[in-house]
């Protein structure tokens, strides 16, 4: 890694928390941005960083649990979309449809079939079933011609190629995905908690904006965010690794 590539995204880090403070000191927005030392010192507060680390663990439970599901749905259609063509349209406009339920409308039913504490995990896992469904059956469709027709000649049936070639240039792709997927699963947890779980970072984000808790608030957004750029650095690494190995 270059220096630059390290140096100007942390100056530029620094800038941003530098006048986070001092917004928050000037008081220019209000109540409702407090310095960041205010925020950071929730931190420091051992009843409120338990309740952080508790709710936070509750949530990311939850969000795990959806994207392995989502992950493995969408990617286990789109083989079948694959294998089958005659079923493309078909499963093309079913994803798209789920993809434009909106989870505030999700919610409620699925309170109803599968539970308060479940809600959580199952709207997380809907975003991530899409967009594995489009990473995966696009990572299979750009395989390259020249190399599938070699395998064809060489004797390779349907599923020999699937397992031995697309698959493997469908890698990256499926990874790229997967990548953008952590997100949304977190926030599909997020929303998914404010339909009645019994706790998680949503439950946090909701009492702290009733009871006008600014700082725990905005602790609660910061803790969010790393564990969202945490996954997605690491879906990161593995999809470099990824391109490496087979580049």
């Amino acid at each position: 890694m270059k220096p630059r590539s390290f140096f100007y995204p942390l100056l530029g880090c620094l800038l941003l928390l530098g006048a986070w403070e001092l917004l928050g000191r000037s008081g220019a927005l209000g109540k409702t941005l407090p310095a960041l030392s205010q925020v950071l010192s929730v931190f420091l507060d051992a009843p409120r960083r338990a309740l952080l680390l508790r709710s936070a663990a509750a949530t990311l439970g939850s969000a795990a649990i959806g994207y392995a599901a989502g992950a493995c749905a969408g990617a286990a259609v789109a083989v079948l979309a694959h294998l089958v063509p005659i079923l493309r349209g078909g499963l093309d406009r079913m994803a798209v449809l789920v993809n434009a339920l909106p989870v505030i409308a999700l919610g409620p039913i699925l309170i109803i079939t599968a539970g308060r504490e479940d809600t959580p995990a199952a709207l997380a896992s809907v975003p991530v079933f899409f967009l594995l469904y489009i990473s995966t059956g696009l990572g299979l469709r750009a395989t390259s011609h020249r190399l599938d027709l070699m395998f064809t000649t060489l004797g390779a049936g349907r599923w020999q190629r699937l397992m031995k070639l697309e698959s493997v240039a469908a890698l990256p792709s499926i990874l790229s995905g997967m990548k953008i997927a952590a997100g949304s699963a977190m926030i599909g947890a997020i929303v998914g908690e404010w339909f009645g779980a019994p706790t998680g970072l949503g439950i946090v984000v909701l009492n702290s904006m009733e009871n006008f808790q600014i700082p725990l608030l905005w602790a609660t957004v910061i803790v969010i965010a790393a564990i969202t750029l945490a996954s997605y650095g690491l879906l990161t690494l593995a999809e470099r690794a990824a391109r490496r190995r087979i580049g």
